[in-house]
């Protein structure tokens, strides 16, 4: 304790030298050890760090910013830093430090971003964010793409960081970015699609390709974020013809069959949005899903209705509207109504007869 003491009143009383020594000093001392992180917080030293980051030469604003980002994982920590300006500071030495700077700058507010978005956009954030994302390092990017996607939560945030440019930037790192930086552009991506004008904006900055591809390519956790984007920009019909043109449905059925927890959850309402309103995307689902899931309840021979359709989420949207449907001709024979289904995916209503392509697709199991 008293060695923390003795660096932070260096770092506030100290010449130029001895303050970036004290700052260096306790960069090391708060690394991956929470307990002096909580003791340089108490001796004063949020405060000490965020003045160096104001006033301090540009060796001492990088490793004070440097300090602060392994501060700043920590939660009271994260609360007195922007309470004590240090969002302010930070954003500044986004615009105006060395590339070095920009980056441990650009990491302290990915970690600030989540509790303090709002706080973050006001001071100006975004832009500065943005430029990172054209023009920074590869970790720098990574970063600010970070950021972004937590400051995209909020709904305003979403329509600033499109108007400021941010879209191309992170469709490009999709195509280029390590495998980290393609799932943080895709997650980022996925939250500003929640509005409407940046699905058009996605879409038309050719966004929608390298989230079909990161379906097969990508990590188990990129998959996750790519299906969630999809699912998003699947609510504009056009955006449906290019997903599907994409060949986003068959490496979607296979998340939904093999895929984790998350991934079916977030395949399934892509599946669904895709089927909705758009009649190539049901012929699409109803080849590389419909026909093989009905087919197996046509040779059962027996269908259930026993569901609780209303309160079916996630995965199980997609049997619980094969069974709405089922539901509905409930007159029938079962296996007659698995063919009913399937008609039903290519047509915009269901047929009196079962045509006669899809009796030959699935005539040898009725």
């Amino acid at each position: 304790m008293d060695e923390i003491v003795a660096h932070v009143r260096t770092l506030q009383i100290g010449d130029a030298l001895s303050k970036t020594a004290a700052a260096e000093a306790l960069e090391e001392l708060a690394y991956c050890d929470e307990e002096n992180e909580a003791l340089i917080a108490a001796a004063g030293g949020i405060e000490a760090l965020i003045h160096l980051l104001r006033d301090g030469s540009a060796e001492a604003k990088l490793l004070a910013a440097s300090t602060l980002g392994i501060m700043v994982i920590n939660d009271d920590n994260n609360v007195l830093i922007a309470e004590a300006g240090g969002i302010e500071a930070l954003i500044q030495l986004l615009r105006d430090g060395s590339a070095e700077a920009k980056t441990w700058a650009a990491r302290a507010l990915d970690n600030l971003a989540f509790c303090n978005r709002i706080l973050i956009a006001e001071a100006g954030g975004i832009a500065p964010l943005v430029h990172l994302l054209r023009n920074g390092s590869a970790e720098a990017k990574l970063l600010a793409a970070s950021a972004l996607g937590s400051l995209a939560f909020n709904g305003d945030s979403r329509v600033l960081i499109a108007e400021t440019g941010g879209v191309p930037p992170l469709v490009h790192l999709l195509h280029v970015g390590s495998a980290e930086a393609k799932r943080l552009a895709a997650r980022t991506l996925g939250i500003l699609a929640l509005n409407e004008n940046n699905r058009v904006l996605i879409a038309e900055a050719r966004g929608i390709p390298p989230l079909v591809e990161l379906l097969s390519d990508g990590s188990a956790e990129a998959k996750v974020e790519a299906a969630w984007a999809l699912g998003s920009l699947a609510w504009i019909d056009a955006n449906k013809v290019l997903i599907v043109d994409a060949g986003a449905v068959p490496p979607l059925v296979e998340l939904l069959r093999d895929g984790t927890a998350d991934a079916k959850l977030n395949a399934a309402r892509a599946l669904g949005e895709l089927a909705a309103y758009n009649e190539c995307s049901k012929v699409a689902i109803s080849v590389a899903v419909g026909l093989e899931a009905l087919v197996q309840l046509a040779r059962r021979g027996r269908v259930t209705a026993a569901i609780d359709i209303d309160r079916c989420e996630g995965a199980d949207r997609l049997g619980a509207d094969v069974y709405r449907t089922i539901v509905r001709f409930a007159g029938n024979p079962a296996k007659r109504k698995a063919a009913l289904v399937v008609a039903a995916l290519f047509k915009d209503c269901v047929p009196c007869e079962v045509p006669d392509d899809i009796k030959a697709a699935i005539g040898s199991y009725l």
